[in-house]
């Protein structure tokens, strides 16, 4: 007989992994089979995984569907074992599986609506942390505005997806028919955010997405109103570049500075 803790590591591993040596531990008992006995342990575990994914992709499995939902999501369970206690993150690798992973990478929409979903719920969970106030920059000297820099506050997320992901999103969430997927001539950039504690979005115009990108990469606040210019010309970048930082101050989409 082996230890405990080996006898616990070889059920886990089949359990987990389908490996059969724990057997040769096992019993039958009186009114059925080790094998049989296994196989529920086994069952019941992928039925809690899929139970997960459910909780954490709802609009993805009302797309699907529960038989094509349960049909992805043991696919996704057999390429993507769980390696953590939290279920927290065990769908995280979804949207990479289903865009890789052949029939659903053939549908991209199905890819960009589990992004889409992912990132409502990390901003859903993610840390509070005190958020930039127009307070905060009202009494700094004009000469220092130019050198100014930003930092996201951690409940923020950005996307960019390749169909009509959100529209879909809007209408299951809205209990409607959602429309047939589709991709889009221009992929839509999104911002996610948290408002009045709870996760929303909007799809960004193209000025503001580059601004966004390049102010989460720390560049100076004069250095993203040159970057405007090619947008706007260069009468109207700082007045479409302050618009835009006060519209993200009073969304709570910047973290405010360390004291």
């Amino acid at each position: 007989m082996n230890s405990l803790k080996a006898l616990q590591d070889s059920f886990q591993r089949a359990v987990v992994e389908g490996d059969d040596a724990v057997l040769a531990e096992l019993l039958d008992s009186s009114k059925e089979k080790r094998d049989i006995l296994l196989g529920v342990y086994r069952n019941a575990y992928v039925l809690r995984l899929v139970e997960f994914l459910t909780n954490d992709y709802e609009k993805l499995r009302t797309l699907l569907g529960d038989d094509q939902f349960d049909a992805m999501a043991r696919a996704y369970i057999k390429a993507n074992p769980s390696h953590t206690r939290n279920a927290r993150w065990f769908g995280r690798h979804l949207p990479g599986f289903l865009a890789a992973s052949a029939p659903y990478s053939d549908t991209p929409a199905l890819a960009d609506l589990a992004a889409l979903e992912m990132a409502l719920n990390d901003v859903f969970d993610a840390q509070d942390a005190p958020a930039l106030a127009m307070e905060d920059l009202a009494s700094l000297p004009g000469e220092d505005w130019a050198g100014l820099t930003f930092t996201p506050h951690p409940a923020v997320r950005r996307l960019t997806l390749t169909s009509n992901a959100t529209e879909i999103w809007r209408a299951l969430n809205e209990d409607t028919e959602p429309p047939a997927v589709s991709p889009l001539a221009e992929p839509a950039q999104l911002i996610l955010y948290r408002s009045e504690a709870m996760a929303t979005f909007r799809i960004l115009a193209g000025d503001e997405a580059m601004m966004w990108d390049e102010a989460a990469q720390a560049v100076s606040f004069s250095a993203l109103c040159e970057m405007l210019a090619a947008y706007a010309g260069e009468d109207e970048a700082p007045l479409r570049a302050a618009t835009y930082l006060k519209g993200w101050i009073d969304a709570g989409m910047l973290a405010a500075p360390a004291t």
